[in-house]
């Protein structure tokens, strides 16, 4: 690596100076409504158990973390109310335009607090740190002007589903039933797919390119089978969906959001659930994640209402920068 030509690159510096104005933002942002920074630790005994997702394992037997999102919630269950961090995260993944394995993840979370709560703070926040940056609400990604008018518009994942695929998640419940609709779209299936995984290729295909790029979008209620963290409830029609939304800008995945399931009992259920579907789809290739179970202690300590928040903050530098290439919002690659 010639490290004269990376660092002295005027790309990558403007984008570095943008990177240091968001990160600055973030912080008036936040202490200005009242929220406490924290700093959490980088060494872990459970990176987080999403089935999925591949963590970081030395060979101290510690783990980085995916999130910092358990450590938060011990702090949460520690009298804390309103709290925010900035940090880095860690998943052992390929390298993408969009994805590094080691990144940077803005988490804040509110006891007390509504996923609408969220929506409210990440509109101000976006809206917030346009105004700091560029001296406007508007800016443009990838020779698009963005309006960040608020409100954003909110579409419920059943309604995006319907509208651009013709698909009912409420009858579309078994596995046959989704191969059958991929076959119609023309979407690829394998043996191993789950009705989760056909889900996402249905998604990813189909539904994320339509949604509104030149706005800001959440996309709410999702299937129970990806609670994951959130809540499920019944809507008034008695289906039950997964309490949790994420946002787009720029046709970019920015954040993703729960109403935070506090249920000790539940939360380990499910974190079983999830290992014994990692051993079904991968077997020995990936082993199991241990449970924190300093977590479930704090679950079982007691945590109010809460909702929160997971935001790439590097996918927020490449949009205020109006770069396609997250390795341009680094000075250095990891490894």
């Amino acid at each position: 690596m010639n490290f004269k030509k990376r660092i002295q690159d005027p790309r990558r510096q403007k984008n570095m100076r943008i990177r240091t104005l968001i990160e600055t933002g973030i912080r008036e942002f936040f202490l200005q409504e009242s929220f406490i920074e924290v700093r959490t630790p980088l060494l872990v005994k459970s990176p987080g158990m999403e089935p999925h997702i591949r963590p970081f394992k030395l060979l101290s037997g510690a783990y980085l973390p995916t999130s910092p999102e358990f450590a938060m919630k011990k702090l949460l269950a520690g009298g804390l109310e309103k709290i925010f961090q900035i940090c880095p995260a860690f998943r052992n993944e390929p390298i993408s335009p969009i994805h590094h394995p080691e990144f940077t993840i803005l988490e804040w979370y509110r006891t007390h607090a509504s996923l609408q709560d969220i929506m409210k703070d990440v509109e101000n926040l976006i809206y917030f740190l346009s105004n700091k940056i560029l001296g406007t609400s508007e800016m443009t990604y990838k020779k698009e002007k963005l309006n960040l008018t608020l409100p954003w518009p909110k579409f419920k994942i059943i309604d995006l589903f319907q509208t651009h695929v013709g698909i009912n998640l409420i009858r579309c419940k078994t596995l046959k039933q989704m191969q059958q609709e991929c076959k119609r779209l023309d979407v690829t299936v394998s043996k191993k797919d789950s009705w989760d995984d056909l889900y996402f290729k249905i998604w990813l295909d189909h539904i994320e390119p339509k949604l509104p790029s030149g706005r800001g979008v959440f996309v709410y209620d999702f299937p129970p089978t990806q609670s994951a963290l959130s809540i499920a409830e019944k809507d008034q029609d008695g289906n039950l969906w997964a309490k949790r939304f994420e946002f787009y800008l720029g046709g970019l995945e920015l954040g993703n959001a729960f109403q935070e399931l506090t249920d000790p009992v539940e939360q380990k259920r499910r974190f079983i659930n999830d290992m014994k579907l990692r051993k079904k789809t991968y077997g020995s290739q990936f082993p199991p994640n241990p449970i924190d179970e300093k977590f479930i202690s704090a679950l079982k300590e007691g945590i109010p209402q809460t909702a929160g928040i997971a935001v790439g903050v590097d996918r927020l530098v490449m949009l205020f920068a109006d770069e396609v290439d997250i390795d341009y919002t680094l000075w250095l690659p990891s490894m």
